[in-house]
């Protein structure tokens, strides 16, 4: 029963990072243009 509740909780992960993708890689690309983890030597 726990590996079913597993295999369900897992699908369900999948499903939500499959449908956040398209939003997570634009977001990531704009956090490029910005400067990423250099903005922050960027302003002391």
């Amino acid at each position: 029963m726990l590996k079913a509740e597993a295999v369900v909780a897992g699908g369900l992960l999948l499903a939500l990072l499959v449908w956040e993708f398209p939003s997570l890689r634009r977001e990531a690309r704009i956090w490029r243009m910005a400067g990423g983890f250099r903005v922050g030597h960027r302003y002391p």
